[in-house]
């Protein structure tokens, strides 16, 4: 006897078949759930029904339409579909790299995010600047402080004013502008002068005759006054430009006398000649401080090592001397070679050195950002000595002839960045690329989020991103370098691609990027 139940018959035929005999005398039809039976009877019944014939068949027929449709679409932009079909398809599971800070220099102490090599800051050891001296008593307990620190970062450049040696000026003027986030243009060459003993409203003045201007406009710049005390005295007791300045009061009278800063020795001191006005023997490059002198202020040299100390007294309480040459060298003072051979650093290695090493540069912040600025203008116009002194050389080689005195006329190469020059040198490699390879197929935009965490993990209380330049900077990079790999290895084949960085009025910079891609099967 055979079981009645569907399921145990499948189940037996599948493991053991019934004989030929048998099958013989079987029912061709197995026996169904009433459910089933009942299902199949209403379509048969519909299926006789015209009504139900016809929706089908219309059904069927926008099917197909939709079908004809969607081939013609893509056929449209089978190229453009097929390469963000594959580049969606590929970053559907991609792990991004994120950056961190994961180690630092062995050999120069700076933090590093996984992604930078291990000569980015030092160069392996080739160019390891002297370390700076702790910050004095008044000024660690402030930047030690959490609870101030954000005022301390926005009101660094004020405080910094209260105290610089130094007047910064420009040759074409400042443009402020008003409106939110508030930003200066700079026109022209940018200097630092030293201004006469007994001119008012100044530093040295203060130091000299008049504390209580100071701290009428350390009031006024809503600089507290206790901080400019702490300042007061950590300068008074550490910084040697104030131990000198004490010389003025050995001339009695109203007499015109000048104050020579000499160099800096092995050790990072210098020697101050105090001289009448009568024995001052006037060169360019002496660094001199007048008291009651009608001589035009005295300009500082770009290659002077007092170059630093003297305008960011906050930053270099102790006078620590910056990067310069001897003042008695009268070669070429923006030849690369003998700036390397005299100083063992360029300029550019001596501020990131600094920089990446020293915590004080993100404490003050504002500061920060001030001299970072005046350290690259300080670098472009050793640039443009450099090509104006070649110019005049190349000029009398050329025409023995040509007057001495005469001005040579100097356009700028195309290998200084910003000139025309320049510009018109990448617009026409922008045009050749254009033309050979055909018309780019994106346009893309990057821009820099102040949010990622190896920023915001870097920031002190209160802080923004604007407050930390150099480390938006670097965290753009790393993140703008993961997505061009991401670029060239998912999109498609990658024809040319053009680059353009820039930085917004706050601070943070994003990136254009014109790419040409194609199938690789093309």
């Amino acid at each position: 006897m055979y079981p009645t139940n569907p399921r145990h018959f499948v189940m037996y035929l599948s493991v053991s078949p019934l004989p030929d005999v048998l099958q013989s005398s079987l029912p061709l039809t197995m026996p169904l759930q009433r459910e089933q039976e009942a299902e199949r009877g209403r379509r048969r019944r519909r299926e006789q029904d015209d009504n139900f014939r016809e929706r089908e068949r219309l059904r069927a027929a926008e099917r197909r339409r939709a079908a004809r449709q969607h081939h013609v679409e893509r056929q449209r932009s089978e190229v453009p579909l097929q390469w963000w079909d594959a580049f969606k398809g590929a970053l559907r599971n991609y792990r991004w790299p994120v950056p961190t800070w994961n180690r630092n220099c062995g050999r120069c102490g700076a933090q590093l995010m996984r992604g930078e090599r291990t000569e980015f800051c030092c160069a392996s050891g080739k160019h390891l600047i002297p370390p700076l001296p702790p910050l004095p008593t008044g000024l660690a307990r402030l930047a030690d402080n959490p609870r101030i620190a954000d005022a301390l970062s926005s009101k660094s450049r004020s405080l910094n004013y209260l105290f610089n040696f130094t007047a910064i000026g420009v040759t074409g003027g400042y443009t402020h502008f008003k409106q939110h986030p508030s930003s200066v243009s700079m026109t022209g060459r940018t200097y630092h002068r030293m201004l006469d003993a007994t001119t008012p409203d100044h530093s040295i003045h203060w130091f000299l005759y008049d504390e209580q201007h100071r701290n009428s406009r350390a009031t006024e710049y809503e600089v507290p006054s206790h901080w400019v005390q702490a300042v007061r005295q950590d300068l008074q007791r550490v910084n040697p430009y104030v131990h000198h300045l004490r010389n003025f009061s050995n001339v009695p009278g109203d007499s015109s006398v000048a104050l020579e800063l000499q160099d800096h020795t092995a050790t990072g001191e210098f020697a101050a000649i105090l001289h009448t006005a009568n024995t001052v023997d006037l060169q360019p490059r002496k660094i001199l401080i007048w008291r009651n002198s009608k001589e035009q202020p005295t300009f500082i040299p770009i290659t002077s090592r007092h170059y630093e100390p003297l305008q960011y007294p906050v930053l270099f309480p102790h006078g620590s001397p910056g990067w310069g040459l001897p003042s008695t060298y009268t070669g070429p003072s923006n030849n690369e070679d003998e700036v390397r051979n005299r100083l063992g650093h360029t300029l550019l290695q001596w501020v990131k050195g600094r920089v990446l090493t020293d915590a004080r540069f993100l404490t003050f912040g504002r500061l920060t950002s001030e001299y970072l600025c005046d350290m690259y203008s300080r670098i472009e116009e050793q640039r443009l000595l450099y090509i104006r002194r070649n110019r005049d050389r190349l000029a009398h080689e050329r025409d023995p002839d040509f007057p001495e005195h005469d001005p040579v006329p100097i356009d700028l190469p195309s290998s200084f960045m910003g000139s025309r020059r320049w510009a018109s040198m990448q617009t026409a490699d922008g045009l050749a690329l254009a033309r050979k390879y055909g018309r780019a197929s994106f346009f893309i935009t990057f821009t820099c989020n102040p949010e990622w965490p190896e920023i915001t993990s870097r920031l002190r209380p209160g802080q923004s991103a604007a407050d930390a330049p150099v480390i938006v900077a670097r965290a753009f990079k790393l993140r703008l370098q993961a997505f061009m790999t991401v670029l060239r290895a998912k999109l498609g084949l990658l024809k040319y691609m053009i680059k353009v960085i820039e930085f917004q009025k706050r601070g943070l910079p994003h990136a254009h990027l014109i790419i040409k891609v194609t199938s690789r099967s093309s």
